[in-house]
């Protein structure tokens, strides 16, 4: 005869259940999961007291006039890149491509109407190779820069500390300063992103809940920090250093030394739920089979 016992509540579950009777016995209600008046915390995000938030480093030797060279070569470099993706992604050729495709898409719609019979061998398949193609060259053309994104980088780079590499301003100081849109500004700091003249880490904020119902994280502002030399193509990343070691050069300032890309990233992704769960179901599995 065999006996199943039910598995004993986790410490954490119990502390969940004590705060939750005591905040109903003292008439507290639980705060909301989401809408106004919080920010619901992001995948991948990080607690803004985790050195895993804090991924600056100090700018040059941590100087205003280096911090100042630093800062006018990266506008500069994003502003010849802007120019440079303009002349490759012409707008003229972009709407061409666009209704190539269009036109590609509609004729493969009309031709897989028809019955089998009446397709063109291999017609289908040289109509979606087209397609891929043009999707491929236009989603690059999505991401060139615009004049308003060297203006972003700009307003951001008004908040950087030189001396400790901290800044994160929230979007809407950025939008405010560079004088653009809300939407304008996410959309700027993804191209910059995309093109490694920025990166940024995701981090909350205690809400001030601690030992009471309710959420405990929210969403705040973003830590952005460098990594060019990881995240630039390699001819940005090329005109980048050249500029910068004749700027610092003309200042008088020692040459840098290049960064090593063994030691430069950005910090790894937390698991999710779903992976944290698995890898606890592993570890006890491996040591009931130890203890047995």
């Amino acid at each position: 005869m065999s006996h199943t016992f039910a598995a004993a509540p986790s410490k954490s579950a119990v502390n969940s259940l004590i705060v939750s009777v005591g905040a109903q016995l003292s008439g507290k209600t639980r705060g909301p999961d989401q809408g106004e008046g919080r920010r619901v915390p992001r995948r991948h995000s990080y607690e803004e007291t985790d050195p895993r938030a804090k991924p600056w480093s100090k700018v040059g030797d941590g100087s205003v006039p280096q911090g100042l060279v630093h800062c006018e070569v990266l506008i500069s470099t994003a502003d010849s890149l802007r120019r440079q993706l303009r002349k490759e992604f012409p707008l003229t050729e972009i709407r061409c491509r666009r209704a190539e495709r269009a036109n590609a898409a509609a004729e493969l719609d009309e031709l897989l109407a028809r019955s089998p019979a009446e397709v063109p061998v291999g017609r289908p398949a040289q109509l979606r190779m087209a397609i891929a193609k043009h999707d491929e060259w236009l989603s690059n053309a999505d991401n060139r820069l615009h004049r308003i994104d060297v203006d972003v980088l700009r307003a951001l780079l008004g908040f950087l500390d030189f001396a400790t590499g901290r800044l994160f301003p929230s979007i809407e100081k950025i939008a405010e300063r560079a004088g653009v849109h809300y939407n304008s500004a996410v959309a700027a700091i993804r191209r910059l992103r995309h093109h490694g003249l920025i990166e940024r880490v995701r981090r909350t904020t205690r809400t001030g809940n601690d030992k009471q119902a309710g959420p405990q994280l929210e969403q705040t502002s973003n830590a952005y920090f460098f990594d060019h030399r990881r995240r630039m193509a390699a001819r940005t990343w090329q005109t980048y250093w050249k500029r910068l070691i004749l700027a610092l050069r003309r200042l008088g300032a020692r040459r840098p030394a290049a960064p090593v890309l063994s030691i430069v990233g950005a910090p790894p992704a937390p698991p999710t739920p779903l992976q944290a769960a698995l890898a606890s179901y592993g570890s006890k599995l491996a040591e009931r089979d130890h203890t047995e």
